[in-house]
């Protein structure tokens, strides 16, 4: 009986298909157009995807327009292997990993639609002096970030082999033309003006536009730090990823001449190194010295209210009088921090979604801390104003002391 029931839907099946054909082809479109759009945005990707851009580079490197150090192991002897996609990790174009000597790396685009490094004269191909390139590098560095590098930082980045001078011109002029691509990009620049402080994931090559990056593991236990788990250990994890953020948050305010501003902070854009012993945050479209972001803020469209005043993350202030931003960010990479990742998504401040330490687990104290680290001043919607001296101190002892509590008990259980 019930096998004929199936046979009979199956012949039905064509008229079905004929009758309701409007709305098929309508669910059909919108998932489609869904599933695009999720590609587009980085919420979901493909391998082919990956492969697309390896093509891409390879093109460029068969036909003398891409070099660096990573051309020649992924697209002559293979020895770069192991591609995979990734979502979640940038907004950039591409972000993809290999392996290469069983060392994962991450290869990211640099900035896009940058003017040629070279213009004509009377129909001759020019190109700037090696000082006038240097001088370039400087200013780029300076205009970016506030930052005046010396000589050697400029002769560094103006090589892709550091210890290497290229002596044939055309080589030369090709090398200058990816340099100029690569120091156009916030992520490639950071990483390589300070490769020496092991605080923003290390530079380990380039090929062309693209250049590769260490591999840092995602956030230990990411998937469940949405649910509330009774598990001592899961708690302790979080601890421990807690302690770790705040570590390298104050590492980024107090190790440079000024402060650095995460200005996109997403749980996913921290990763630990693979010994665990230490985090770095992984997406530096975002990052900025103090001075260079309070530039940016400056510089923004004319405000009617405090929202208008804000470049991602980092928030300032509407003078209603003037219509005009106030030239500093008034809140810190730690606020945002305890808003977004240790307290979790509010509305109307209350937390709908629990972020890293809210659970059962959580002591009083701490949330409290939290909150007040979070909205020191009790403002209505976002805050925008930094927790004190003392919140921090108070903040980073009340994690190490329960983390280690935590930690004593487990391992005496």
């Amino acid at each position: 009986m019930f096998i004929s029931l199936i046979m009979l839907f199956v012949r039905r099946l064509p008229g079905f298909f004929y009758y309701h054909r409007f709305t098929i082809v309508s669910c059909l479109f919108v998932l489609l157009t869904l599933f695009y759009f999720l590609i587009r945005w980085n919420f979901i990707c493909t391998n082919a995807q990956a492969w697309m851009h390896v093509k891409r580079m390879c093109e460029l490197y068969a036909a003398g327009r891409a070099i660096g150090s990573v051309c020649a192991p992924l697209c002559t002897n293979d020895a770069i292997n192991n591609i995979n996609c990734h979502s979640f990790r940038s907004t950039k174009e591409a972000v993809f990993s290999g392996e290469w000597h069983k060392t994962r790396l991450v290869f990211k685009t640099a900035a896009s639609e940058v003017h040629d490094l070279h213009w004509h004269d009377n129909g001759v191909v020019k190109y700037p002096t090696e000082a006038e390139f240097l001088s370039t590098v400087r200013a780029i560095v300076r205009n970016k970030f506030n930052i005046t590098i010396s000589k050697d930082t400029a002769q560094r980045l103006s090589r892709l082999k550091p210890m290497y001078i290229e002596t044939d011109v055309k080589k030369r002029q090709q090398e200058l033309e990816n340099i100029w691509m690569l120091i156009q990009d916030n992520e490639y620049l950071l990483s390589a003006i300070f490769s020496e402080r092991d605080i923003f994931p290390q530079l380990l090559g380039t090929c062309g536009p693209y250049f590769a990056v260490e591999y840092l593991e995602p956030i230990q236990g990411l998937s469940s730090f949405l649910t509330f788990e009774e598990n001592k250990e899961e708690w302790a994890i979080r601890l421990r990823t807690a302690i770790q953020i705040v570590e390298l948050i104050e590492e980024l305010e107090n190790s440079f001449q000024e402060p650095f501003h995460l200005c996109d902070i997403k749980l996913e854009h921290f990763g630990v190194v693979k010994e665990g012993s230490r985090m770095k945050f992984i997406d530096l479209v975002g990052v900025f010295p103090r001075s260079a972001i309070n530039s940016i803020i400056k510089e923004l469209n004319a405000c009617d209210v405090d929202d208008d005043c804000e470049f991602f993350d980092c928030r300032s202030t509407c003078d209603v009088k003037t219509h005009r931003c106030s030239n500093q960010v008034t809140n810190s990479n730690l606020q945002i921090v305890c808003e977004k990742i240790f307290l979790g998504w509010r509305m109307s401040n209350t937390v709908m979604i629990p972020g890293l330490l809210m659970t059962p687990h959580t002591p009083a104290e701490l949330a409290s801390i939290l909150r007040q680290c979070a909205n020191p001043s009790s403002e209505f919607g976002k805050s925008r104003m930094a927790p004190d001296e003392e919140i921090k101190k108070r903040l980073y002892n009340i994690l190490i002391e329960i983390e280690q509590s935590v930690t004593n008990d487990f391992y005496m259980s």
